[in-house]
């Protein structure tokens, strides 16, 4: 395999890129980390690709900031430096433990967070941690800025509501409020560098008392359809209860029901649909577990 004949341009400023996109659009795409996109492009996955437009000379995209109410993850950031960043060791080591079970190590050096969730590839790791965390991405082009819900976001197989001449360049996950946590759980056939089968991030936020209340809830699903799963019916089952396996199995039951997987080389669409039911009950215990012990 090997790359067709392409332009890269380098531009310095995100309006530089955002005029590259509008010239040669349809014939371009953004290069970020370029795990995906390579190889995409050597294994004919996508055509009719004449230029690549990368990020990488654009000053501010490769650090994680943090605002008064959010954290900012610049669209360069990669796997392993997320995972080593003080904020989000603070605020949310649920997504280091969705980082950390992606790909293997030198791959995580190069490979972008914004560019897992830019490829809305079924399997994604992150999406659902950054839809139950309430993310937003930033998508920029000539015409300015707008933000969009990481939930709203993708449409499916590889399909996005992102522009052909948007380019996202941060992502931006709100702090979670007091007594509020979260987890991703994933299942694959290998321990390390394997797609999930099947995948769920998990969201609590509860009223500290003699029995504990569930506020808020949110579940979401990954691998088990066309695009990320919000499994809202379980989530919304959970609000106003005390946690207790029971409410969690419940909801695990529910979820499965919310799942939509296909059968392929991973596995069967009922062994997904099994999956779903286990993994929503871990997922929901583990972020229960956070919420007790101090948040996130």
């Amino acid at each position: 395999m090997r790359l067709p004949d392409i332009v890269l341009h380098e531009p310095e400023t995100i309006a530089e890129a955002c005029d590259l996109l509008n010239e040669y659009c349809p014939r371009a795409r953004v290069l970020a980390g370029g795990t995906d996109i390579l190889v995409d492009l050597k294994q004919g996955r996508i055509t009719g690709v004449e230029r690549l437009v990368s990020l990488k000379r654009i000053s501010g995209l490769d650090s994680i900031d943090e605002t008064g109410d959010a954290i900012r993850i610049g669209a360069l950031v990669t796997l392993n430096q997320a995972s080593r960043d003080r904020n989000i060791v603070k605020y949310f080591p649920a997504l280091i433990d969705a980082l950390e079970s992606m790909a293997a190590y030198p791959v995580r050096n190069i490979a972008t967070v914004a560019g897992n969730i830019a490829g809305a590839v079924p399997s994604s790791d992150l999406a659902p941690f950054f839809i139950v965390a309430g993310g937003e991405a930033v998508l920029s082009s000539g015409d300015g800025e707008r933000s969009v819900r990481i939930e709203d976001y993708f449409l499916g197989p590889r399909q996005t509501v992102c522009g052909e001449c948007e380019i996202m360049t941060h992502l931006v996950l709100p702090k979670p409020g007091p007594a509020t946590g979260m987890s991703y759980h994933k299942f694959m056939l290998r321990e390390a560098n394997a797609l999930a089968v099947a995948g769920v991030g998990a969201m609590l936020a509860l009223k500290v008392g003699p029995a504990d209340t569930i506020l808020e809830s949110r579940v979401a699903l990954t691998a088990v359809a066309p695009k990320p799963v919000i499994a809202r019916d379980a989530a919304a089952r959970l609000e106003g209860k005390s946690p207790s396996p029971e409410a969690f199995e419940e909801a695990g039951r529910i979820a499965r029901c919310e799942a939509k997987p296909i059968t392929d080389i991973r596995g069967t669409d009922e062994y997904r649909a099994n999956l779903v039911e286990v993994l929503t009950v871990r997922a929901l215990n583990d972020a229960l577990e956070r919420a007790r012990s101090g948040g996130a």
